[in-house]
């Protein structure tokens, strides 16, 4: 069923949004292109310093990335008034928020991937040093990991309000906000989920525990979310 519900909700997926995760990628690589050579290329750390240039934008870009995705995807049927059609259907109120849940999912993981391709033809086009596999693709699979607790809480908000201008202003400060979020010492504020992909860098001590609580509070959220949406009354 959920696999019915993904092949129609592609069906009904704006082009926007497969063109979204490569914009996401494009942007992220420049900016931590131009940034390594303007300000790090000269220092100690030389051309693997741009990992760390990356470390500072890549949270900021994953989290605005879900804000749109998520908005885009649900405003499809808050555009057509077809909410209450489609809950009508005799299926799973948690299957249809489920797949488009999932659908959200897959996208925000091809973002992944086209950063991954833009370090890599970056990587070689510039140095000829060994490209560091383990530390690159830990760097992005674990932020994106640690973001999945804000993508099911913009994936909710996305499916509640009508206008997209809430949920989407509510994800753009969040994006921003994960940006100081991380470097602050207090361990409150670290709690929020918007500080846990930034806190899920291999370059920070301890970032696993980041990671784990992403997971879990992600798929916790998930699923809340899933049971609210099948227990509300649908305009």
């Amino acid at each position: 069923m959920i696999f019915r519900l993904l092949l129609a909700e592609g069906m009904k997926l704006k082009r926007i949004c497969l063109w979204l995760p490569l914009i996401s990628a494009v942007i992220l690589n420049v900016v931590t292109a131009v940034e390594w050579y303007l300000y790090f290329r000269q220092g100690p750390g030389g051309v693997y310093a741009g990992f760390s240039v990356m470390f500072l934008f890549l949270s900021f870009i994953l989290l605005l990335s879900i804000t749109l995705l998520t908005s885009i995807i649900s405003s499809t049927e808050h555009d057509t008034g077809s909410w209450k059609q489609l809950c009508a259907l005799p299926i799973s109120r948690m299957y249809i928020y489920l797949s488009k849940t999932i659908l959200v999912i897959s996208l925000h993981f091809l973002t992944i991937v086209f950063i991954l391709l833009g370090i890599v033809l970056l990587w070689i086009f510039y140095t000829s040093k060994p490209i560091p596999w383990g530390f690159m693709i830990k760097q992005l699979i674990y932020c994106y990991l640690a973001s999945l607790p804000v993508l099911a809480i913009q994936q909710w908000l996305s499916t509640q309000f009508q206008n997209q201008a809430i949920p989407i202003a509510f994800g753009v400060m969040g994006a921003m906000s994960s940006l100081f979020l991380a470097r602050t010492e207090s361990n409150v504020v670290h709690m929020l989920p918007w500080a846990y992909a930034p806190l899920s860098t291999p370059l920070l001590d301890e970032h696993m525990q980041w990671v784990y609580m992403g997971v879990i509070s992600g798929i916790a959220l998930i699923i809340a979310g899933a049971l609210r949406f099948a227990k509300s009354e649908v305009h």
